[in-house]
């Protein structure tokens, strides 16, 4: 267990913090994405150019022979999206319909799979269909068609996004000054830090990001080969934050102890009926997957948080 040798003064942090006014490029940049997301596809009969979405069959083949994971038939592609190893997009400009061709291509050195890491290869791809794209026409009418409440004119549109990124700043603003008091205390605290609490954090915040990663519809086997890495190398770049978090979890602890923070049983329950509701599920299915020792725990720490949070003097810069 990881032990707190010196405990930094948490009552009367001073911490600056910079708080960043909405933009008027990110409302821009927010309509754009709504403008893009209604792009439709229309079909050409030209040569593929960047930025064309092409169909494809495409099958990889080293030193001749066909590797595991190279092959697919009727994949979309859009060029210049970097969605594949570098140079096969580049290659395939100038194609046209009907046309194969062979890509010679080497693997990145730091590519996920071994075997193929720094590996020449050659895929043989055929073009079935070059669609390019057509934005929609920013106007009334196509705010109109996106059917938002009480939204209907390009300026009722900027002002709505732009009160939803005041909102989203706010938030960031609230992260922002936490991590920058708890920054200040961890840096004035000394900690003897157990490999054990390191590797626990890391394993939680491999958790997480394949929790976020499932929520997209992508597995962290998937997510690892397209960014070109494995998990060990994941977990290698994880390990600076995890071993910041045990850090942390293990002062927040000695705080509740020096406090005396204790969760009662009446804020558990309220806890647990709140996360019922917000993942639409019975109070019984909550507690049938969590342990309320542990989630007492938890609430403590967010108390002993708060504690540091309200005691703290932040300085706008």
């Amino acid at each position: 267990m990881s032990k707190v040798i010196k405990l930094g003064n948490y009552k009367g942090i001073e911490a600056e913090v910079t708080k960043q006014p909405v933009a008027d490029t990110e409302v821009d940049n927010e309509i754009q994405r709504l403008v893009a997301q209604s792009t439709s596809l229309i079909e050409k009969d030209g040569d593929v150019t960047n930025g064309d979405v092409t169909t494809i069959d495409f099958e990889g083949f080293k030193d001749e022979v066909a590797f595991d994971g190279g092959k697919a038939e009727g994949f979309q592609l859009e060029i210049g999206s970097g969605q594949f190893i570098p140079g096969f997009e580049e290659q395939m400009i100038g194609m046209k319909k009907g046309e194969t061709r062979e890509l010679n291509l080497t693997f990145p050195e730091n590519y996920g799979a071994a075997d193929l890491a720094g590996a020449d290869v050659v895929f043989k791809v055929t073009v079935h269909k070059i669609e390019e794209k057509k934005e929609a026409e920013l106007n009334d009418a196509f705010v109109a068609s996106l059917n938002a409440p009480g939204i209907e004119t390009i300026d009722q549109l900027r002002d709505n996004i732009k009160a939803s990124l005041e909102a989203q700043h706010e938030q960031a603003f609230m992260a922002a000054k936490e991590n920058a008091a708890l920054g200040k205390l961890i840096d004035d605290c000394e900690v003897e830090v157990e490999e054990s609490d390191i590797e626990k954090a890391l394993q939680q915040q491999l958790q997480h990001i394949s929790m976020e990663l499932a929520s997209q519809g992508m597995q962290l086997e998937q997510y690892l080969q397209m960014m070109g890495m494995n998990q060990e190398t994941l977990l290698r770049q994880l390990a600076p934050s995890a071993k910041q978090q045990a850090t942390f979890e293990a002062i927040i602890d000695e705080i509740v102890a020096i406090e005396n923070l204790e969760t009662s049983d009446e804020e558990a329950n309220q806890q647990v009926e709140a996360i019922a509701a917000h993942n639409q599920v019975s109070k019984e299915d909550v507690l049938n997957q969590i342990d309320i020792e542990s989630l007492k725990h938890d609430l403590n720490r967010i108390k002993a948080s708060r504690l540091i949070m309200d005691n703290t003097v932040f300085i706008e810069v």
